[in-house]
């Protein structure tokens, strides 16, 4: 059954060069027919023959409703099928201005086309054959990625890293239950204890296979969403300076006060190509009022959650007693120790936290002045890199449907190896087949369908 046509702005809504309404349909160049006049000489009023044009051509001209101009444009004609949603599509760049791009965008619903839900381009995409569900996903990948690293991440699942992995595991399956299946129908065929011990062999091997995929998934996830890194320590001590050092913008207020910043204000640095979700945390001490004890809670829970926790201590004074509790607290987890204000006069207790604490894990730094800071992202990337494993760019990011499933299938090859009966096997690995169809999107339902596509933007 043919759809309707949809169409949507492309673009976000603002002040900007270029916005970008787009089109896709059956009736997409009937309506760019009626509203767009070529050329500059308007007043001819010559129509717009898409039969005429060849596809993936740019044409010069103007929106027109009644005579009336509504836009100086420039159009794109893409025929089906060699589109992004292998239908007819067109797409009207205008002035990057909220009106121009409204005013267009209601006169080609005016004309017959309708608002597009959010991500139906790109579900008419799948559903078209262009590209799998892992394919579509990975757009989101590409629009929220963070770093080169996680774009480029993004890019590779796009042009089929996830799809083609899926695909090699679903034929080594799809072959094994065939031998499978051909032993149950003709038991006397093979030697049974050869036959289990060769089953058992494919059947490790695809498990370790997908063991491997997963470590990598695992780093890949790292650089799509970020490592979280808290900065803590007591009042005034230089937490704000340094995130507003590491941000090259002024985000934190930096006053003299102690308790200035009240709850945690969290931030996004590239260091190395991985994204370092940075959370600047209220000073630790006795709170003085019942906002300040909620900063203070809320400090101790990041510190809790976060994989890293750099911790600032003032170089120019004595260590107090929360100081001692956060170097107590810090062990646990990977830490950097920062000894800030080493322009001033060095007060702080240095020999008693080098006899409990790793030289390596120290800094002396001067925030105010910029000192240091660059030793400090270097060794943050070193902890990232043994925590995490080296970044070497195999990486692939899998989101929480895509990594459910496969781990359902690395689960029914587990219970595999635990069956004798050819018939128990053979209907485990009929179950990974269907979680493999359902991650590429073979076999999946209308609702999920609408619930992977409602996270998009409409006009994507």
């Amino acid at each position: 059954m043919e759809r309707d046509t949809i169409c949507a702005i492309s673009t976000p809504l603002g002040i900007s060069g270029i916005g970008i309404v787009r089109l896709s349909g059956k009736d997409t160049y009937k309506i760019i027919e009626e509203i767009f006049v070529p050329g500059k000489n308007i007043k001819k009023n010559k129509k717009f023959k898409i039969s005429d044009i060849p596809s993936h051509t740019v044409h010069y001209g103007h929106i027109v409703e009644n005579g009336k101009i509504i836009d100086e444009v420039i159009v794109t004609i893409m025929k089906s099928p060699k589109s992004y949603t292998r239908e007819d599509m067109a797409e009207i760049g205008c002035h990057g201005g909220i009106i121009p791009l409204k005013e267009v965008l209601n006169l080609c619903i005016k004309k017959g086309a309708r608002l597009a839900e959010p991500g139906e381009f790109t579900k008419r995409a799948f559903l078209n054959g262009r590209i799998d569900l892992t394919q579509a996903e990975s757009i989101l990948d590409i629009i929220y990625s963070k770093t080169e690293y996680g774009l480029e991440i993004g890019i590779k699942k796009l042009k089929g890293s996830l799809s083609n992995f899926v695909s090699e595991i679903r034929e080594k399956i799809f072959k094994l239950l065939v031998d499978i299946e051909a032993k149950i129908n003709f038991p006397e065929e093979e030697d049974v204890e050869k036959y289990k011990l060769n089953i058992e062999k494919e059947i490790k091997s695809i498990y370790q296979e997908i063991e491997k995929f997963l470590s990598k998934c695992n780093k890949g996830k790292l650089i799509q969403t970020g490592i979280n890194v808290a900065i803590i320590g007591s009042p005034n001590v230089g937490k704000s300076s340094l995130l507003n050092t590491f941000l090259k913008e002024e985000r934190a207020i930096v006053t003299e006060i102690p308790g200035t910043t009240r709850d945690a204000i969290t931030e996004v640095i590239n260091i190395k190509g991985i994204p370092v979700n940075i959370i600047d945390t209220a000073g630790i001490r006795k709170a003085k009022n019942k906002i300040e004890k909620m900063g203070v809670e809320k400090s101790i829970e990041w510190m809790k959650k976060a994989e890293i926790n750099l911790l600032i201590i003032d170089g120019s004074r004595k260590l107090n007693e929360f100081d001692y509790q956060l170097l107590q607290n810090i062990k646990n987890k990977p830490y950097l120790i920062i000894i800030n204000k080493i322009d001033l006069p060095l007060k702080v207790e240095i020999d008693k936290i080098l006899n409990e604490f790793d030289r390596n894990r120290i800094v002396k730094v001067s925030i105010k002045n910029n000192i240091g800071i660059e030793e400090i992202e270097n060794k943050l990337y070193h902890l990232i890199n043994e925590g995490f494993g080296e970044i070497k760019g195999d990486e692939i990011y899998l989101n929480l449907r895509q990594e459910k499933k496969i781990n359902t299938v690395k689960e029914y090859l587990k219970e595999t190896l635990r069956e004798n009966y050819p018939e128990i096997i053979a209907e485990n690995l009929k179950n990974c087949i269907n979680q493999l169809d359902e991650l590429i999107g073979n076999k999946i339902s209308d609702k999920i369908l609408d619930e992977i596509f409602s996270n998009f933007c409409i006009g994507k």
